[in-house]
């Protein structure tokens, strides 16, 4: 699905980014939710739930995190497109379906409904947590007395949770499009950063194809002066 315009989220720098936590550090559930996105790299569907039909589907709930084994599990929800073999009504040749005529006698291709290119699945993946993130997280499970089948951020709506960012971005002074996604760029350029591989950092963020990080490799100037800087010539 093509991005609506004003969907693409801008990169903030570090220092951007230490006044939005700044903003919402005296709000527990903010300052755990910003965390948990910035640290892990997650989807805010994984750790929200994703709208599948008329219900939310995954999310975390505090049985989610192993906390003696600093982990936290996280259902994946994707959708990718099938490999329908249909056979042209003029010459009969089968062929995978990939457009609207055939590319064997070039006549058109019987229309296929679109949900038919697609399937969902699941998969569950398993990271670990960094020391500061697990005390975090005790602290906001316990001020907010939650049970081991709890979902973790849930108390509050998702729309109002993309609407609240912009004003805590607002607050924190940066004039940036930020949006909820953000965090997750945040993180993967910081991967990209440290040098890691498009397949590493797939490992971790779930992506089928390593390839696709390539969107969200948002370097800026500086990091390349570095790199050209180093290149002797």
């Amino acid at each position: 699905m093509a991005k609506k315009k004003g969907d693409r989220t801008d990169l903030l720098t570090k220092e951007e980014m230490d006044k939005l936590l700044l903003v919402v550090s005296s709000d527990i559930y903010f300052a755990a939710l910003y965390n948990v996105l910035l640290h892990t790299g997650r989807r805010i569907g994984e750790i929200y739930g994703t709208l599948r039909g008329k219900e939310l589907t995954g999310g975390i709930r505090v049985k989610d995190i192993d906390f003696p084994n600093k982990q936290m599990t996280t259902l994946i929800l994707k959708t990718k497109k099938r490999r329908l073999q249909v056979e042209c009504p003029s010459c009969k040749q089968k062929t995978t379906y990939k457009s609207l005529f055939c590319p064997n006698c070039a006549k058109p291709m019987p229309k296929i409904d679109k949900e038919q290119l697609l399937y969902s699945f699941e998969d569950k993946k398993t990271i670990s947590l960094k020391d500061n993130l697990i005390i975090l997280l005790k602290m906001y499970i316990k001020k907010a007395n939650k049970k081991q089948n709890d979902y973790l951020f849930r108390e509050l709506s998702l729309s109002y949770l993309k609407k609240v960012i912009k004003k805590h971005i607002k607050t924190a002074g940066i004039t940036k499009n930020f949006s909820i996604h953000g965090f997750r760029h945040y993180f993967i350029t910081a991967c990209k950063r440290a040098g890691m591989s498009n397949e590493d950092v797939a490992k971790w963020t779930g992506h089928i194809r390593p390839e696709t990080l390539n969107t969200y490799n948002r370097l800026v100037p500086k990091d390349i002066e570095k790199k050209i800087f180093e290149v002797e010539l």
